[in-house]
């Protein structure tokens, strides 16, 4: 069965080193403000264990993590577009050193979105939100 530290892990290990990785919920996030940038955050989730479906063969989790740079209330409109696109670019990074990382994970339903002055117009960034399945060798 999947757990909680194994998602936390991969994803962990699939931030590039010179990215800061925060898991949990946004008040820890907005505590850890000062730090390294860029900085990926990985929302709580919820595991869904095969078991419990009868059509799933693998244990699953909808993920949320945000990949954000430092902004400011005036930055202006080209400024912002930049620091969303590296976003952007962060985020297919991410996703794919998740994919090279294990043939024990398997990822369904990416969505991505851009993300604007969060946290009093201090971040921007990308969203992308995804099931992961870890795949138990038998």
């Amino acid at each position: 069965m999947a757990n909680y530290q194994n998602i936390v892990n991969a994803c962990r290990d699939a931030v590039p080193t010179s990215c800061r990785f925060i898991h949990g919920r946004l008040v820890d996030f907005s505590q850890s403000f000062s730090g390294v940038y860029p900085l990926v955050t990985l929302l709580p989730f919820t595991l869904t264990d095969a078991r419990s479906t009868p059509d799933a063969v693998f244990d699953s989790a909808n993920l949320i993590l945000g990949f954000w740079q430092q902004d400011r209330p005036d930055t202006t409109p080209e400024e912002r577009e930049a620091l969303i696109a590296e976003m952007d670019t962060l985020s297919d990074t991410f996703i794919n050193a998740l994919l090279d990382s294990s043939p024990a994970l398997k990822l369904t339903n990416i969505q991505k979105e851009p993300q604007y002055q969060f946290y009093q117009g201090t971040l921007s960034g990308y969203a992308i939100s995804f099931t992961i399945q870890l795949v138990s060798p038998c």
